[in-house]
């Protein structure tokens, strides 16, 4: 169950979540009062934060709210991004494939079919199941910003920007003549982007 932690108050649910935090290297922030009433006042909004940071927090009185904003200074923080470029993708071919139709035909499911626990048989079929998945279809690392667009070759860029310069150019052009090869430009500039994606395509799954 979830509850509100009031960090004006030493209570046992605070102990506890303060004993946690350390272990992620965080703090809690917040130790004036973010909620007021006639009768009471609490903290139960905080910002955690790595506790190598230094920072300045205060209260912000929004009046929209009987819960006061917080607005939190850090100092000398570098923002990096830490999306990964690297995705793992299993290498599933014909001839992986046939290598995993060959194992199942191969097995020996009699164990699977005497049991009577139906949970038992389940789980049995499952493990050899994925076992063989696992072994036929192995993970691999693949950089996602090296094959993010693969198809993008040297002469499919230069005829892009060559596409840029026209359409800059008939833009405001009243010529039906230029209009007409802009759109053959293009019409043909999508053609070869479609070979060339399929051709790529076709290498990268081989």
């Amino acid at each position: 169950m979830v509850t509100n932690i009031n960090y004006l108050e030493n209570c046992n649910k605070r102990q506890q979540l303060d004993s946690l935090l350390p272990t992620h290297n965080l703090i809690g922030t917040v130790s004036f009062p973010t909620r007021k009433s006639k009768a009471s006042s609490t903290a139960i909004d905080n910002i955690f934060i790595t506790r190598t940071k230094n920072y300045v927090i205060n209260p912000h009185i929004n009046e929209l709210s009987n819960h006061e904003a917080q607005i939190i200074m850090i100092e000398n923080t570098v923002l990096t991004n830490h999306t990964s470029k690297i995705t793992t993708k299993r290498d599933i071919n014909d001839q992986s494939i046939l290598e995993f139709q060959l194992l199942l035909s191969h097995e020996n499911w009699e164990d699977i079919f005497m049991e009577d626990d139906a949970n038992t048989s389940f789980n049995r079929f499952v493990n050899i199941y994925l076992r063989m998945f696992h072994c036929c279809f192995i993970k691999k690392h693949i950089n996602c910003q090296a094959i993010s667009k693969p198809w993008l070759t040297k002469r499919i860029q230069t005829c892009s920007n060559g596409k840029r310069e026209l359409y800059l150019k008939v833009r405001d052009d009243n010529e039906t003549e230029h209009k007409l090869y802009y759109k053959q430009y293009c019409k043909m500039l999508t053609k070869v982007i479609r070979e060339v994606k399929k051709t790529v395509l076709q290498r990268i799954h081989w």
